[in-house]
């Protein structure tokens, strides 16, 4: 059932990243701002992750109706979050970084301008396995937010992706991909801090059925 998690996270990520490009394509103008593309792409995931939860409650209660399903194959918000995070999260880095891994497989490797201090393929790497880590996080408080139907816990999440795209535009800037990374390690270190806190309170369903 974990995998058929995983593979719905995946799908629903790429109907956010695919919304994205067509309103992108739409309003060529919106395009040109990297402030409206932030915007255009926090509220896509964002909105993606409402459904995705919701429907992801939906069909545990209507699976945990049935006894047998609910002893034999027990469904763990902590488990299901955290499998459906890593998949959102790979899903992410192979649109953004795919392509940069598939050209650097050659003799040589790729440098930016921006980034004399490290390759590209490099930047890439850490970018990914810290990208995967934070959005295990958003997904694990965000399994959590909406469980206890909490406005305020549903912006923190919405606020922390949008701090988390918008560290991208440093990567714009000469030099900006070292500061990028420390902010990455930072924001991931902040997001497991928070997990590990949420995931202790007493109140946290990550061994009860979703059935309320």
């Amino acid at each position: 059932q974990l995998f058929i998690v995983s593979i719905a996270a995946s799908a629903f990520f790429l109907v956010a990243f695919l919304v994205s490009a067509v309103v992108r394509i739409a309003v060529p103008p919106l395009s040109t701002s990297f402030w409206w593309l932030v915007l255009i792409s926090v509220a896509c995931q964002e909105t993606s992750r409402k459904f995705f939860i919701e429907n992801y409650f939906k069909f545990h209660r209507r699976f945990s109706v049935i006894a047998v399903n609910a002893v034999l194959y027990p469904f763990h918000d902590l488990s299901s979050s955290v499998v459906a995070g890593v998949s959102w999260g790979m899903t992410n880095a192979v649109m953004l970084y795919g392509d940069v891994m598939v050209r650097a497989t050659g003799a040589a490797t790729v440098w930016s301008p921006q980034c004399p201090q490290m390759s590209v393929p490099v930047v890439s790497a850490w970018a990914s396995m810290l990208g995967i880590i934070i959005h295990t996080a958003m997904m694990v408080l965000g399994f959590d937010a909406y469980r206890r139907k909490n406005p305020k816990k549903v912006g923190i999440v919405a606020a922390t992706n949008l701090f988390y795209i918008s560290l991208s535009g440093l990567n714009l800037v000469q030099g900006g991909c070292i500061p990028y990374l420390v902010c990455e390690v930072l924001l991931a270190v902040l997001c497991s801090v928070f997990v590990f806190r949420v995931i202790h309170e007493d109140s946290y369903q990550s061994k009860k059925y979703a059935i309320d």
